[in-house]
């Protein structure tokens, strides 16, 4: 079904989540057309604009509309020892230009399934990418929809994961990174990791729904919260096997000037490695949440 807001057109795609935007330029909006996008990102997680042309502070202000701004917390960058602060609109791409600057981050390597800021206590709420160039045969991007993902659960399993929390171990802030300056994940180093170390319910519920959702972070090492390390081990491996599973998911085929904004509390989403001498760049833009329960 097409829904009609001033000039523009909503249409769900034909996947497990996403509506494509159309008629719409995110430079000349209106309160009534901010509205129905709201109301579409709630409940088919993923808004997808087409043929934008956007500065960083155009971006900024349009991202404004729907929250509050995520600074990124401080880390260290790979061969440095000062804290570096990311930018509030973050470059992604695969290599730097010759007038690199701080924005950068080479970004070619394959992405598994992830939530966006899992590794914070209060996760961001959704996030902001936009194609200033990218390839023309890929790579796509993947999201999942998080909350069929918890629907079509076995009772069984939902019974199992009632209440349970999944424990995320991350290095950022620190210089134990990999070689290509990502960082190193490492379960078991919670007393070295310290505050580095996020726990989350493995069962959200959607503040602005109510909706129950798998909130399961697939790309780093994970433990369960108080629960027997072997049967935890199995439950994990479970649930990454159950997210990947393609009727959940909406591929997306990049085009320059494409925008998409989804809801990191319904969601995750990820990619295949591509060419590293492909030139693709991306901005992203994150808005503040609110931590999960």
């Amino acid at each position: 079904m097409t829904l009609t807001a001033s000039r523009i057109e909503i249409t769900p795609t034909e996947a497990a989540l996403g509506a494509v935007i159309t008629g719409f330029d995110v430079n000349s909006v209106e309160p009534e057309v901010i509205l129905q996008l709201k109301q579409a990102w709630r409940s088919r997680h993923l808004l997808i604009f087409k043929n934008q042309i956007l500065t960083d502070d155009q971006l900024l202000a349009f991202a404004n509309y729907f929250g509050d701004i995520l600074q990124q917390p401080a880390y260290i960058r790979k061969g440095e020892t000062e804290e570096y602060l990311p930018p509030l609109v973050l470059t992604l791409a695969n290599a730097a230009p010759e007038e690199s600057s701080v924005n950068i981050r080479p970004n070619y390597q394959e992405l598994l399934p992830h939530i966006d800021h899992y590794w914070l206590l209060v996760p961001s709420s959704g996030s902001f990418l936009y194609a200033v160039e990218v390839p023309e045969n890929g790579p796509n991007t993947y999201w999942i929809n998080l909350a069929q993902a918890y629907d079509e659960l076995d009772d069984a399993t939902k019974e199992q994961i009632s209440g349970l929390q999944a424990r995320y171990f991350n290095s950022y802030g620190s210089k134990d990174r990999d070689e290509y300056g990502q960082p190193k994940y490492a379960a078991g180093r919670a007393s070295e990791l310290g505050e580095r170390v996020a726990i989350h319910p493995l069962v959200r519920t959607h503040p602005d729904t109510g909706k129950k959702i798998l909130f399961f972070n697939a790309a780093s090492d994970v433990d369960i919260v108080d629960y027997d390390h072997v049967e935890g081990a199995k439950l994990v491996a479970k649930l990454q096997e159950h997210i990947k599973q393609p009727r959940f998911a909406y591929r997306h085929q990049w085009s320059k000037g494409d925008l998409l904004y989804w809801d990191n509390q319904a969601t995750a989403h990820y990619r295949p490695e591509f060419d590293a001498h492909a030139t693709r760049i991306l901005k992203r833009v994150s808005l503040r949440g609110s931590r999960p329960f």
